[in-house]
C-alpha cells in the first residue's frame, strides 16, 4: 500500500509539472505579443511570428458648418454636419534594401449635405491614403509630391482655402542627400488635375460642352528641397498634357474626327520657417506657384462653378488657347500656451483667359479670388481638440459683362463658418 501510494504521488507531481511546463510557452507569446517595437517609433508592436512592426491608430470628428453659400449660388444648404471616423494603418518591417512600408488612413463619414449642394443624408467611404514605400519608392494613393503647404493647420473636412491639396493615384521615387536635401520625381493620375478644354465660343452651332479628348497620359511632377531645424523648402514642377477633340469646322467630319494637343505646366516654391523664438511649435508657410495650361495646380475656389476656368479654350480653327495664373498662399500657426492655439491663412489667385472670343462671349477678362481666415483650437486633455474656424472667400470676374455663360454678378462673396471636436488615438 505504502509503495502504491508513493506511485500515485510521484505520478500526480509529474503530471502537475508537465502541465506548469506546457504552460510556459503560451505565456512567452504573450509576451512577445505585445513587445513593442521601439526602433519604428512610438506606439508601434511586433506583428507575433513575423519582424513586422504595426501600429493601429486613428481619429473620430464631429463637424459643424453654417455659411453664407446659400446665395452663393442660390438653393444651397447653409448648415450641414459630418460624423467621420478615420482609421490608420501603419505596418514597418526592416529589409537588407531598408524598410518596408505600407501605410493606410480610411475615412468613414456621415454627411447631412455636400460641401456647396443640398442633401440627402449620406454615408461615404473615401480613401484619404493608401500606399506602399520601399527603397525609395512610393506606389499608391497619395498626398501629390507637387504640393507643399496643403492647406497645413487648416482644419475641417470642407475648408475652402486657396492652394494646392490634392490626394492622387501616383509611382514616385525619392532621392535623399545630405543636411536633408531630397528629390522626387512622381507619374501622377492626369484625371485628378483635368479642368477641361472649353470652346471659345459657346454659342457656335458646333460647339460641344467639353472638347477634352479621352486618351490622356499621366503628369509628371517633380520637387526638390530640405527640411532642417530652420524649416523647409521645396520647389516643385508638373507637365500637363492637354489632348482636345477637333472641331468639325477645322475640316474634320465630326467632333473627335482627330485631336490636337499640347503641354500645360506649373511652377511652385514654398517656405516654412520654425518660429521657436515666439512659442515652441510656431510656424510660417509661404508659398506661390504660376501655371499655364494647368489650371488645377492653382487650387482656386469656386463653389458656384460659373466662369471656371479650363486649361485652355478652342478655337474654330483648331488652333487651342492655354489659360495662365498664378497665386501666393501664407499660413501663421502660433501657440498660446500649451492649450490654446491659433492658425492665421489666407490667399490669392489670379487666372487670365489669354483668349479674345473667349474674354468677350464669358464676360471676363480674367478672374480673382481670395480668401483669409483662422482659427482657434483649445487641447483640454492630451488627444482631443475643440476647434471653432472661420473664413471669408471671394471670386470674381475682371472686366465683367453679364453675358449669361459667365458669373451672374460680377463677385460672389461668402462667410464659413465651423465648430469641429476631433479625438485622436
Amino acid at each position: 500500500m505504502k509503495r502504491s501510494h508513493l506511485v500515485s504521488a510521484v505520478a500526480f507531481v509529474a503530471a502537475t509539472s508537465g502541465a506548469s511546463a506546457a504552460d510556459l510557452p503560451v505565456k512567452a507569446a504573450q509576451v512577445a505579443y505585445v513587445k513593442q517595437c521601439t526602433a519604428m517609433g512610438e506606439g508601434f508592436y511586433y506583428v507575433p511570428g513575423t519582424d513586422t512592426c504595426l501600429r493601429l491608430g486613428g481619429y473620430t470628428r464631429a463637424e459643424g458648418y453654417y455659411n453664407t453659400y446659400t446665395n452663393y449660388p442660390a438653393g444651397n444648404d447653409q448648415t450641414y454636419s459630418i460624423g467621420l471616423f478615420g482609421l490608420i494603418m501603419d505596418a514597418r518591417t526592416n529589409t537588407e534594401y531598408g524598410v518596408l512600408r505600407s501605410y493606410m488612413d480610411m475615412r468613414f463619414m456621415w454627411r447631412t449635405s455636400d460641401p456647396w449642394e443640398p442633401g440627402p443624408n449620406t454615408a461615404q467611404f473615401a480613401p484619404w491614403n493608401i500606399y506602399i514605400q520601399f527603397s525609395g519608392f512610393t506606389f499608391g494613393y497619395a498626398q501629390s509630391f507637387f504640393d507643399f503647404y496643403a492647406n497645413a493647420n487648416v482644419l475641417g473636412t470642407d475648408p475652402a482655402t486657396i492652394g494646392d491639396d490634392v490626394r492622387t493615384p501616383l509611382v514616385a521615387y525619392t532621392w535623399e542627400f545630405q543636411q536633408g536635401w531630397a528629390a522626387t520625381v512622381s507619374v501622377e493620375d492626369s484625371a485628378t488635375r483635368d479642368s477641361g478644354v472649353n470652346p471659345s465660343d459657346p454659342t457656335s452651332p458646333d460647339a460641344v460642352d467639353n472638347y477634352q479628348a479621352g486618351s490622356r497620359i499621366p503628369d509628371f511632377v517633380a520637387n526638390f528641397g530640405q527640411t532642417g531645424d530652420w524649416g523647409q523648402v521645396q520647389l516643385s514642377g508638373a507637365l500637363h498634357k492637354i489632348t482636345a477633340m477637333m472641331p468639325t469646322e477645322a475640316g474634320y467630319t465630326y467632333v473627335g474626327s482627330d485631336t490636337t494637343s499640347s503641354w500645360g505646366y506649373a511652377l511652385q516654391a514654398g517656405l516654412m520657417f520654425n518660429l521657436p523664438f515666439i512659442a515652441q511649435g510656431d510656424s510660417l508657410y509661404l508659398q506661390s506657384a504660376y501655371v499655364n495650361g494647368a489650371v488645377s495646380y492653382l487650387g482656386l475656389v469656386n463653389p458656384s462653378g460659373s466662369f471656371s476656368p479650363p486649361d485652355a479654350f478652342m478655337n474654330t480653327d483648331g488652333t487651342v488657347s492655354k489659360v495662365s495664373g498664378w497665386n501666393f498662399t501664407a499660413q501663421f500657426l502660433h501657440n498660446w500656451n500649451e492649450a490654446w492655439q491659433s492658425a492665421f491663412f489666407g490667399g490669392y489667385a489670379k487666372f487670365n483667359l489669354d483668349n479674345a472670343i473667349a474674354e468677350a462671349v464669358y464676360g471676363g477678362t480674367s478672374g480673382t479670388n481670395y480668401n483669409l481666415g483662422a482659427n482657434v483650437t483649445w487641447t483640454p486633455v492630451k488627444n482631443l481638440g475643440i476647434t471653432l474656424q472661420y473664413d471669408f472667400n471671394s471670386y470674381a470676374a475682371n472686366g465683367y459683362v453679364n453675358t449669361g455663360y459667365g458669373l451672374p454678378v460680377q463677385d460672389q462673396k461668402a462667410h464659413q463658418l465651423m465648430f469641429m471636436v476631433e479625438r485622436d488615438f
